[in-house]
């Protein structure tokens, strides 16, 4: 099992609408890869853990850093695992603009993070924690 985290900036503000579509085609591709993970957004930038055999998730990964919705695509964490956190989800999400996750169990003002790699490169285990946190409080 292999894990990639990424993060990247939307070239356009993604809509909601933007966003469910996404997730839909995502969900469905990842399925059918064997891929799981999690994926956050905030103000125009994502963060993003691809989970799965390394092979599979290098080649979907080479895919999203050709998608012209998004530009400056940086990996922060690369990394063997030996079992994979978000195993149920084809594609986890939250869209960290949302007003109410200030109400989420354990919500502290590190999840309020911009999702850049100024904020994460140095601590690349900090974006994992992001992420678990959000697939614990689903």
């Amino acid at each position: 099992m292999f894990h990639l985290v990424y993060v990247s900036s939307a070239v356009k503000p993604f809509s909601k609408s933007d966003l469910l579509a996404l997730l839909v085609k995502s969900r469905e591709n990842n399925t059918k890869k064997g891929i799981s993970g999690m994926l956050l957004y905030k103000d125009g930038n994502f963060m993003q853990v691809l989970e799965g055999e390394e092979t599979v998730v290098r080649n979907l990964f080479e895919v999203i850093t050709k998608d012209l919705r998004h530009r400056g695509t940086i990996v922060l964490l690369e990394e063997q695992i030996c079992e994979p956190v978000f195993r149920d989800w084809s594609m986890g999400f939250r869209d960290l603009a949302d007003e109410n996750l200030n109400a989420v169990e354990g919500y502290t003002r590190f999840m309020n993070s911009p999702l850049d790699a100024s904020n994460f490169k140095s601590n690349p285990d900090a974006c994992l924690d992001l992420l678990y946190f959000f697939s614990k409080s689903r």
